[in-house]
């Protein structure tokens, strides 16, 4: 998540992250904190999971992974 879409929603409590990020380009990137325990909805689905929180432009508010997509029986499609 972008620190301006965190800051939009009331700069909650972030914790030490201990990964580093690299973007497209190479350049490294370490996240500004962990957000916890964030409830995210899906029909009748309800998991809580931890966001990372990064100090640049995206243009997405919220990338969900692997983890969620693996409690939320999702199913990825690429249309070419």
């Amino acid at each position: 998540m972008s620190s301006f879409i965190w800051k939009k929603l009331g700069s909650l409590e972030l914790t030490l992250s201990t990964i580093s990020l690299k973007a497209y380009d190479g350049r490294p990137s370490k996240p500004q904190g962990l957000y916890q325990n964030v409830p995210i909805e899906l029909g009748k689905n309800k998991v809580h999971i931890n966001i990372e929180v990064i100090d640049a432009p995206l243009d997405y508010n919220i990338l969900l992974g692997r983890s969620f997509m693996y409690v939320m029986k999702a199913v990825t499609s690429c249309v070419f």
